[in-house]
């Protein structure tokens, strides 16, 4: 079973700073330095809440677009209250689904990359230093750069962590892939339901 970590003190100030920031401001500097996150898990949140009961509704067809409806019988109400509060969770959803980290999509490499990145390093250092040559030292007090080392250079399981590597990387291009296709649905949606968005 996972224990949640005890926050240190210099955590919690930072948490309560954030905090008084929000209240004064309506915003706080970690929001604005990932804008994206922030994005995603404030409008998801909010159109969650909105779904929950909505006062009102829109009447839209089954293709998602405004009809004018002058009279509703009990059951077109319900059945055009349902429709919006599916819309509005799809909203929802597909926010979460173009977040970074909390969409479905996850790569099943990321294990293996994170174990061997963990082994390379134990081994061989952070840059892989300790397989530097005479040759990499001396380049390195030339020019004050440092060569940088990774798990596709060890000596041993090199050719082994490449193709993980490469696994990794081809899963995560899929995943942006599917995030931005995500991300073009919402605010093609967002903007054609934007001035709906209100109890």
């Amino acid at each position: 079973m996972a224990t949640k970590r005890k926050l240190t003190k210099k955590e919690i100030a930072n948490n309560e700073r954030m905090a008084k920031q929000r209240a004064k401001r309506g915003f706080s500097d970690e929001d604005v330095w990932s804008i994206d996150y922030w994005f995603c898990e404030t409008i998801s949140l909010m159109l969650k809440q909105l779904a929950k009961k909505p006062h009102g509704f829109q009447t839209l067809d089954e293709n998602g677009d405004f009809i004018y409806k002058e009279k509703l019988t009990e059951e077109e109400s319900d059945m055009y209250y349902k429709r919006w509060q599916d819309t509005i969770l799809h909203l929802a959803f597909l926010a979460d689904e173009m977040h970074p980290e909390k969409g479905s999509m996850k790569n099943p490499y990321d294990k293996e990359w994170h174990r061997i990145h963990r082994v390379f390093e134990k081994k061989y250092g952070w840059y892989g230093e300790k397989l530097y040559t005479e040759e990499d030292k001396k380049d390195s007090e030339k020019t004050g750069c440092y060569k940088m080392y990774g798990p596709e250079h060890d000596p041993v399981h090199g050719e082994e962590y490449r193709k993980i590597m490469d696994s990794w990387l081809e899963y995560e291009h899929k995943i942006e892939e599917y995030r931005d296709k995500c991300k073009d649905e919402f605010f093609a949606l967002f903007s054609k339901y934007f001035r709906c968005l209100w109890d």
